[in-house]
């Protein structure tokens, strides 16, 4: 397979200038295997990485994104310890949502209610001197309102916090529940979880280790081995956080970290099938590598310097020089991905899964406040080479280097999407809707089927929804 020819010869060309052509088809949407990997060593059950941004990921994101199948790469715009401990929340953090609220014992049952309405559960976990004692339940309360909790407390069903998720479905079915109860391995009160819980989830699973933890990654400097070595307790994978990997300080920055990580190590980013190779031959430890310069929403490295590397063109590059060199890692589309069709086109010229930063930004969970602009709600994203993002990295990162005086980075408001639950079953959804058009059943299938081709500005024009008003 030569995934550049694949694209028109003789231009660089990005998402917007090429189609995805469909074919003839076996395959119903709801058939597409999405499942792939980020690293050599590392699956993920959705073909989404998000950005090591910080509007985008941090503890919150990642627990989430990775529940859903998906993995998170904590971003470094922090301290050490900071980072560290993001990424160790992350490990710690169940594979489903747990609720925390309980009841002490000597409570008045009425003081569950407001809580059973705002989580639209039955019952509510009874606890003493740290300890679960029992549940109540909703019909229960509102017989007895004025009763302590203890008094119309039932048994609970428990469980430890790290409970697979398939085993406390069969406590739920075989006690007939709809929450169990969880404790730490002292016996002391964690939570609860419910039925409902587990099933937001599906049709994805959650992204798991061979522990049952959730998979995170960490962002790294090649010029930092105490962060990367600290990281390197927790994280599944280290990704190599620099605009263009191809130096030859980074590189050589780089090869006293690699031998001293477990690990997967991404590096990137990379632009060229010539620069790749050049990588390929200073680096002992390469498991994935992140492709694409200066396509970024919030990315101004093409207007600023003139130089770019547009994600479609560059992963067909990179895909093509890991081939001819016999490699088979994994390539992450990383930049300008704004649709699932984006996604697909990534697939077709030799990416495995994509990494997302506007689009996630937006979510309910990214570190942003949201921000109320008159009857709208937005969400604050920029770059990393924007200007309050590298200050705050000069200011806390001791190891840091100032190497440019120009800023290759804007700052600015994205629309409030709401959970990050909608956002990746949608986005996966069109995915699968796309691959079925072509007739793909997993990714390694798009790189065989899939065919694109050239699409003038007007033909874009006719493929978007046109000739109506569109009420925004």
């Amino acid at each position: 397979m030569v995934f550049r020819e694949k694209l028109p010869q003789g231009i660089v060309v990005t998402f917007n200038d090429v189609i995805l052509l469909p074919g003839y088809t076996e395959v119903d949407p709801v058939e597409v295997d999405v499942r792939t990997r980020v690293s050599r060593n590392v699956w993920i059950n959705v073909p989404i990485v998000s950005s090591p941004m910080d509007t985008v990921t941090e503890h919150e994101l990642a627990i989430q994104l990775a529940r859903l199948g998906g993995i998170g790469i904590v971003h470094r715009n922090l301290s050490t310890d900071e980072e560290v401990e993001m990424v160790r929340k992350v490990k710690e953090a169940p594979p489903y949502p747990v609720y925390t609220f309980c009841l002490d014992a000597s409570q008045p049952a009425r003081d569950a209610l407001s809580a059973m309405r705002e989580l639209a559960v039955d019952a509510i976990p009874v606890v003493e001197a740290g300890r679960p004692v029992g549940i109540v339940k909703k019909l229960d309360v509102l017989r007895n309102p004025d009763e302590p909790a203890c008094k119309l407390s039932r048994r609970p069903v428990i469980a430890t916090v790290d409970e697979n998720p398939e085993r406390l479905r069969r406590l739920m079915l075989e006690n007939d529940v709809d929450i169990v109860v969880l404790v730490d391995s002292q016996g002391r009160y964690m939570g609860f979880v419910t039925v409902w819980a587990l099933e937001y989830q599906r049709p994805f699973l959650p992204c798991l280790d061979s522990e049952g933890r959730l998979r995170v990654g960490a962002a790294i400097s090649p010029f930092d081995k105490e962060r990367a070595l600290k990281l390197d307790k927790y994280a599944d994978v280290l990704v190599l956080d620099v605009a263009n990997a191809a130096h030859e300080k980074i590189l050589t920055a780089l090869k006293s970290i690699e031998k001293e990580i477990t690990a997967d190590l991404v590096v990137g980013n990379l632009g060229t099938y010539d620069s790749t190779i050049r990588v390929l031959t200073k680096l002992e430890k390469i498991d994935g590598v992140r492709v694409g310069i200066a396509s970024g929403s919030i990315c101004s490295t093409g207007v600023v310097t003139g130089v770019a590397a547009p994600t479609l063109w560059a992963v067909a590059q990179v895909a093509d020089a890991l081939h001819d060199q016999g490699i088979e890692i994994p390539v992450i589309a990383d930049g300008g991905i704004k649709t699932p069709g984006d996604a697909v086109k990534a697939f077709a010229v030799g990416a495995w899964c994509v990494m997302l930063g506007r689009v996630l930004a937006q979510a309910h969970e990214s570190p942003s406040p949201i921000i109320a602009v008159g009857e709208k709600k937005y969400k604050y994203y920029r770059g990393m080479a924007s200007p309050g993002a590298r200050q705050r990295r000069y200011a806390i990162d001791r190891y840091s280097r100032k190497v440019k005086d120009i800023y290759e980075g804007v700052e600015g408001l994205v629309p409030y999407a709401g959970p990050l639950e909608n956002i990746v079953k949608e986005f996966v959804s069109g995915i699968q809707a796309a691959m079925g058009y072509i007739g793909a059943r997993n990714i390694p299938e798009c790189w065989e089927k899939a065919k694109l081709a050239l699409v003038t500005v007007l033909g874009r024009k006719e493929i978007e929804p046109h000739s109506i008003r569109l009420e925004l």
